[in-house]
């Protein structure tokens, strides 16, 4: 069995791993053990958001004494400031964090243990968040809410190209570009899927699809696996993807925001991108007579039913291992990820629910296609290296790499040295 290291060791190890700057103000406020809770909430999710009203209601007809107080945390070195924060003597009772980040407070102490009988359908969470909530066969996080990616589509662009519905197979996806490419010769750098070469989350599936793994773990070592040949398959398959749909060479090293995808897609210079749950709503706030015109479809695989997994992305929310609130802060988390709340933040947010019994029947296209699409994922390694390496962009830079003709095997004994030392760093 191993054993968790302690919060004041884990704070400092995974400071100087990660190589972040120094904690820049805004501490954790007060908790005296009274009944006040205060909770750490992310910018975007649904405490950044009226709806989190819905939960405070529910934990004070439980506890009517009790003080909720949600203060809100930008991404930016988040990192940091939750190590910093959740080292100390007076922490935030509840904390959230990106699910790859996580792993980093389950290994280090931070985090208090919670028991998953208590949350409701908890053997139903969705395997790529619930999947980094643990550590050593506890459960010291639960998951928030996810998200994760399909096709939109622009359904005038394809029915100029002759194209009457969605491809069901990569080749077919392929085939239905060359027809959007052949349409739209006149218009200037078009690409009929706009794909950024540094979105390593669209790049991974390929690899996903192939039976490829990104790291396997013995005896509590990890050993990176870009190296195999069922990945450096799919590495072949994602540069003749990105290259075949997104023609453009800029794009084989670009993101998903510099340049801004959902611009392209509003200025119709391609017909499709890889879109978040919430880039619908951007897309229409640029050019809102594209609605009609929307269609989704979650992303073909190699074969026929066989969609490529996804990655999730997405949050997930702990007790502080200091924290003198844990039962009254344990109590919010069971709400936080309750069916009824979950309904309510999927609506309010754009985002998916922990358990896919939890989506509104009233939910949206894409947040339906999203919600299908999930179900087949698989997490990140769960070591708290996958932070450090996020901390890096390795993962953006190798795929943009690849993209860009690197020679795969090559390429992926680089990444294997690299990422195995690192996903290793923190359990020396």
């Amino acid at each position: 069995m191993q054993v968790r290291k302690s919060i004041t060791w884990g704070a400092a190890l995974a400071a100087a791993s990660l190589a972040l700057s120094a904690c820049a103000g805004g501490g954790p406020g007060p908790s005296s053990g009274d009944g006040s809770l205060t909770v750490w909430m992310m910018t975007g999710g649904p405490g950044d958001n009226p709806v989190i009203e819905e939960a405070i209601s529910a934990l004070k007809q439980a506890h009517p004494e009790a003080e909720v107080k949600v203060e809100i945390q930008q991404w930016d070195e988040i990192v940091t400031r939750l190590t910093t924060a959740l080292a100390s003597d007076d922490p935030p009772d509840i904390v959230e964090m990106g699910n790859t980040q996580t792993p980093l407070f389950t290994y280090s102490g931070a985090l208090a243990q919670l028991d998953p009988a208590g949350f409701e359908r908890s053997d139903e969470w969705l395997e790529g968040l619930s999947a980094l909530t643990t550590y050593d066969g506890n459960t010291y996080a639960a998951p928030l809410y996810g998200g994760t990616k399909i096709v939109m589509y622009n359904r005038a662009k394809f029915a100029e190209a002759g194209i009457s519905e969605p491809p069901t197979t990569l080749d077919e996806l392929l085939a239905d570009c060359d027809a959007l490419a052949a349409a739209n010769a006149g218009v200037p750098n078009f690409s009929p899927l706009y794909m950024p070469g540094e979105y390593w989350f669209a790049g991974v599936p390929f690899l996903f699809g192939k039976g490829g793994e990104l790291a396997t773990q013995t005896d509590g070592q990890w050993t990176a696996q870009m190296s195999s040949p069922e990945n450096i398959a799919g590495l072949q398959a994602w540069r003749a993807f990105q290259n075949g749909c997104s023609p453009v060479p800029s794009s084989r090293t670009a993101n998903t925001d510099s340049p801004d995808q959902d611009r392209i897609f509003a200025d119709r210079n391609s017909a499709m991108i890889y879109m978040r749950a919430w880039e619908r709503g951007a897309v229409l706030e640029m050019d809102p007579s594209l609605e009609p015109d929307l269609g989704y479809f979650i992303m073909p695989g190699y074969t026929e039913g066989a969609p490529l997994p996804v990655i999730i992305a997405g949050s997930t929310i702990g007790v502080a291992q200091n924290s003198p609130n844990q039962e009254l802060a344990t109590d919010f988390l069971h709400i936080l990820t309750s069916e009824s709340f979950q309904k309510s933040m999927t609506s309010a947010i754009n985002q998916l629910p922990i358990v896919p019994g939890f989506l509104p029947t009233d939910a949206p296209e894409h947040i339906r296609l999203g919600a299908q699409a999930a179900t087949v994922s698989r997490p990140v390694p769960s070591s708290p290296g996958q932070a450090t390496l996020e901390n890096e962009q390795f993962n953006e830079k190798f795929f943009a790499r690849i993209a860009s003709g690197d020679d795969p095997v090559a390429a992926a004994a680089a990444y294997d040295t690299h990422a195995t030392e690192t996903l290793n760093a923190l359990g020396d």
